[in-house]
């Protein structure tokens, strides 16, 4: 319908007026749906009436009980003659009488209609009365009396009603009867057209922004004339110009849903019940489960939902946008509100609906659910872990914790809850973990949450509860245990017994005092390079965030990087880094970004550990980190010091470090940064200090093992540079009898510390072995100290084309790995030596090497550092044709190893020979 067709029947309610005039009675049945503008019509109709009496009324919901209550607005008119009144009043007075003790009101009735008749007689008469479906019952009998007597009365009876609204007997019963009467003529008003929300948007906003949002604004309101005007009113409140282009969606604001909610009140009583549980319900909402939810029958509930589809509130009984389910939802009771959610809840359990559905009814509904809804809530718990969601697994969890049924089970839950907020904020999983240990003590707690209780205990330096639980968990004190005790039984699937090997391997590294004994064992077990290399691969191909403890992948990680597979450990962060932010895993991302930063520390990336140890700590909150916030501190202090970047170094180092810090290595490892920061700042005495007290607390731990706490070598550098080289040898030779010291690492970096420490006949050999097996780990910050101590070393003994050539390849690795303090020593090195050229010009050039372009670019990219594997990483070749291209440029270069190489001028095409990381991605080849 448009705006013409309504000018047609305001334009009809003359026309029959005209006949009331001359004495033919007519009734009109004035119908449309909530809000189509019924009442706009009528009251405009007897706005515009003159030589006639008007009376009016208006049906309410409300006064449906007070019999003849409409029929008494009629005679309250102040048109109405006063001796008229009078006797009216009288009338409706022994009407309401014979109503209240039961007796025959048909005479009443008679007695009005025939008052309002005699009335007509003298003047014309128009009777409006609007909303009649909500009219009294003694009401409505004295309009369906009065509309049979009308025929020959100077009467216009206007009736309007919101179609579809009441079943009410009484007023079906007029209402049928009116549409069976041949002077009665039924109005009925549609939903706008299209072309009319156009017009009425035309009048408003113009006609560009009508053509723009005539079909959204029709789809929204569905053609209800109330809807329209507040989508108008909420446009212009945007404050949209009119006229403005492109304007395409209609706004949705405080106007529509208000209509809205309007609509719905003028309704029925029971349609704003409806509409509240299909707002509850949203897309579930079936006419069968709407009805069983609101105690009402199918029918009449597929009643309203016409009414409503109807009025343009609905469309295939759904709310036609959110903003309408919102504003129904909002006027609701809080507490009714819950009380729906909650037996909506029940009723899609009941019906087999899944869990993760009927978890957000039940959440939604803020209250306590009763003990049905806690397997539930585990279950859909357990599908939002499974989809990365933990904010709503935790949601889950912790309302399923206030409806548990017994203690027992309270304890089960909350030990689910703190490994839930454990993957995003340790911090709040804290707030459990003495209800968790006091219930471990009663005997409530299992083993397998009891190791992981212990571990949490130690992540935030509660160490007297974790050795509590420890000595219980081993049914004595923790260091009469055996070392066997430790590992679960291969191939057996044992949950304790695996909580308990990742518990103990872990607090060996972390805080081996609260295994006594038991630590040597473990560390000397840890130490067996070979068998710790692959049993790491095994953990770390099987692991899976949610489900390997974040401790043991962290060790797995840490014993690769320990045992010079650098490499390899960088590809497992990295592919751990991209799974825990696609689990939305905060503490694995943050603990990963740690160990990725002390490893990126290890191959010379100075860079890249600095970003990672800053994201380490960036990921997590301070408290969250607890002991182990001192682990990527130390990492950062290290990697800025190196850097150069001193003041950032002090900066971080001024902030400290919590107490309980120092009752693990991680104290170890932040005074070893320190040392570090102040042997390159000078500090000679202080640096010592720190590096000394590390050797303390690494003997009191039974954990003085190089490859962990490598306090001798830098104690060595700060004899060296006091001039006591015969206490600098003493600790260096006392470091390669320990275990692990065999290793690469360690070996190079002591044999390159003793030749320091040596008389200069004895430097080359040793400085020549610290060559050879720091350029097979990749470590170009190592690589690029021992180069720059060969070439001085070469330069003593008159060997300037070999000083030459080692100079320029710690220039050009110091310069690769940012270490401005280094290459600025270097710099200097050149200046003052003044017989060593170490510009570029002087290398070999593609020209003068007898070498094919792939045999440069392996050997140019082996004299920076990188390993074969890398090598054949970064070219896309097979490690066998990398030996292959080296075998030959030996031969051509007349070299016997690798040290030899010259370092060649752009070795990869299309860049710099070096990139900011000393390592390429490798293929995935996790386990399925």
């Amino acid at each position: 319908m448009n705006l013409v067709e309504r000018e047609s029947h305001a334009k009809l309610l003359v026309g029959m007026l005209a006949d009331g005039l001359a004495g033919r009675g007519r009734v009109a049945l004035v119908s449309g749906g909530i809000a189509t503008g019924k009442t706009e019509l009528i009251y405009g109709f007897t706005e515009s009436v003159r030589d006639a009496l008007v009376l009016t009324a208006t049906g309410a919901r409300g006064e449906q009980q007070f019999e003849l209550g409409v029929v008494e607005q009629l005679f309250y008119s102040a048109a109405m003659p006063a001796d008229v009144a009078t006797h009216a009043r009288a009338l409706l007075v022994s009407a309401m009488a014979e109503d209240s003790t039961g007796g025959e009101d048909a005479r009443s009735i008679h007695d009005i209609c025939a008052l309002l008749l005699d009335l007509s007689r003298e003047q014309p008469l128009v009777i409006a009365v609007d909303d009649v479906q909500f009219a009294d019952r003694t009401s409505l009998r004295v309009l369906l009396h009065l509309q049979r007597k009308i025929r020959s009365a100077a009467v216009l009876l206007v009736l309007g009603e919101a179609a579809g609204t009441s079943t009410r007997p009484a007023h079906t019963a007029l209402r049928d009867e009116i549409v069976r009467q041949p002077q009665a003529r039924h109005l009925r008003l549609r939903p706008l057209s299209p072309e009319g929300v156009r017009d009425l948007l035309a009048h408003h906003l113009g006609p560009q922004a009508a053509a723009d949002l005539e079909e959204p604004c029709h789809v929204l309101s569905g053609g209800n004339p109330l809807l329209v005007h507040a989508l108008i009113e909420d446009f212009v409140a945007a404050d949209r110009p009119a006229t403005e282009l492109g304007v395409s969606e209609p706004v949705t604001g405080d106007a529509f849903a208000q209509a809205v909610y309007t609509c719905l009140r003028r309704g029925e009583e029971l349609l704003l019940r409806v509409a509240q549980g299909v707002a509850v319900l949203g897309e579930l909402a079936k006419t069968e489960l709407l009805a069983r939810l609101l105690e009402l029958d199918s029918r009449t509930v597929r009643d309203l939902f016409k009414t409503m589809n109807e009025a343009g509130l609905m469309d295939a009984d759904r709310f036609r946008h959110p903003v309408a389910r919102t504003a129904v939802l909002r006027e609701l009771d809080p507490d009714e509100l819950s009380a729906l959610r909650l037996r909506a809840a029940r009723l899609l359990h009941d019906d087999g609906v899944p869990a993760v559905t009927v978890a957000e009814y039940i959440t939604a509904a803020e209250c306590e659910p009763g003990a049905w809804a806690v397997p539930v809530l585990r279950d859909a718990a357990a599908e939002a872990l499974a989809r990365n969601d933990v904010h709503r697994a935790v949601d889950c969890l912790d309302l399923a914790r206030t409806a548990c049924g017994d203690e027992r089970e309270t304890i089960a839950v909350t030990a689910t809850l703190a490994e839930a907020q454990w993957l995003v904020d340790p911090a709040a999983a804290a707030q459990h973990l003495t209800r968790l240990g006091a219930a471990f003590h009663r005997g409530l707690l299992p083993e397998r949450e009891a190791w992981g209780l212990v571990r949490a205990l130690v992540w935030f330096g509660r160490s007297a509860e974790a050795a509590a639980v420890l000595a219980e968990l081993d049914g004595t004190a923790p260091d009469s245990a055996g070392p066997d005790s430790a590992s679960p039984v291969e191939g057996e699937p044992n949950d304790c017994g695996t909580g308990r090997h990742v518990t103990r391997h872990w607090l060996a590294t972390v805080q081996p005092q609260l295994l006594g004994d038991l630590a040597a064992d473990l560390d000397g077990r840890q130490l067996d390079t070979p068998a710790a290399v692959e049993s790491a691969e095994r953990v770390l191909r099987s692991a899976r965030i949610g489900e390997t403890p974040l401790e043991e992948l962290i060790c797995a990680l840490q014993a690769l990087n320990h045992g010079d597979r650098g490499d390899r450990a960088g590809y497992w962060c990295d592919e751990f880094l991209e799974e825990a932010r696609a689990h939305r895993a905060v503490t694995w991302r943050a603990a990963l970004s740690d160990v990725a930063a002390a490893v990126a520390l290890r191959r010379g990336d100075l860079v890249s550990a600095e970003r990672l140890a800053r994201a380490a700590l960036g990921a997590l909150p301070a408290p969250s980190w607890g002991v182990g916030i001192g682990s990527p501190l130390a990492t950062l202090v290290q990697a800025t010091t190196r850097l150069g970047k001193f003041q950032e170094a002090d900066a971080q180092l001024r902030q400290g470090v919590p107490q309980a810090v120092q009752q693990t290595r991680h104290w170890a490892q932040y005074l070893l940064a320190r040392g570090q920061h102040h042997l390159a700042t000078d500090r000679l005495r202080a640096a010592l200090a720190d590096f000394l007290a590390v050797g303390e607390l690494a003997a009191e731990w039974r954990l003085d093992l190089p490859v962990l706490l490598p306090w001798r070598q830098e104690a060595a550098q700060v004899h060296v540079r006091m001039g006591e080289p015969e206490r600098a040898r003493e600790l260096v030779d006392q470091q390669l009898t320990l275990p692990g010291a065999d290793g690469a690492r360690v070996r190079g970096v002591s044999l390159r510390i003793l030749a320091s420490a040596s008389a200069p006949g004895r430097r080359l050999p040793l400085l020549r072995e610290s060559v050879d097996l720091l350029g097979g780990l990749g470590d170009w910050y190592e690589l690029a100290l021992a180069f720059a101590d060969l070439s001085a070393a070469h330069q003593a003994s008159a060997e300037f084309d070999q000083a030459r050539i080692a100079a320029r390849r710690a220039l050009r690795l110091a310069k690769s790995c940012k270490a401005k303090p280094l290459h600025e020593h270097l710099q200097h090195h050149r200046t003052a030596t003044g017989g060593l050229d170490f510009n570029d010009s002087a290398e070999y050039s593609a020209s003068a090497t007898p070498l094919s372009a792939a045999e440069r670019r392996v050997a140019g990219l082996a004299a920076l550092g990188y390993t074969n594997r890398e090598i054949s990483r970064r070219l896309y070749i097979t490690v066998s044709t990398v030996e292959q291209h080296l075998t030959r440029t030996y031969r051509k270069l007349k070299i016997n190893r690798r040290t030899d190489l010259p370092i060649l001028a752009n070795p990869v095409p299309g860049g710099s020979p070096v990139e900011a990381g000393p390592r390429a991605a490798l293929p995935g080849n996790r386990q399925a």
